[in-house]
């Protein structure tokens, strides 16, 4: 496999549904990932760009928690309605300005 010009990690952090925190997770992040996944494949992407689940990424209040490399683009409250208009704007080297992640502190 060559590598891949985009890289987009989601967030799959669960902190179970009684945690005193929010977590990705919980807020449906699961379908989120398998969207992306799964567009990718259709469009025949996945030569060029690569969906990882990951950890908790610090940043729980703003989630469902998407980033984008290259570029350090950070989406948050992100939904799977929202990953087509998402990928393209991420595949164009941009954010989706929508769901772009405010500054804020690390949690």
């Amino acid at each position: 496999m060559p590598i891949p010009e985009l890289q987009i990690l989601v967030c799959l952090n669960d902190r179970g549904p009684d945690a005193a925190r929010p977590s990705c997770t919980q807020r449906g992040s699961l379908a989120v990932y398998q969207r992306l996944k799964d567009r990718v494949r259709e469009l025949g992407l996945r030569d060029r760009v690569l969906v990882t689940r990951t950890g908790c990424q610090r940043r729980c209040s703003c989630g469902i928690t998407v980033v984008a490399w290259p570029g350090n683009r950070w989406h948050g409250a992100v939904e799977p309605e929202d990953v087509d208009e998402l990928l393209a704007a991420l595949l164009a080297g941009e954010s989706l300005e929508r769901r772009r992640m405010p500054d804020g502190p690390w949690e």
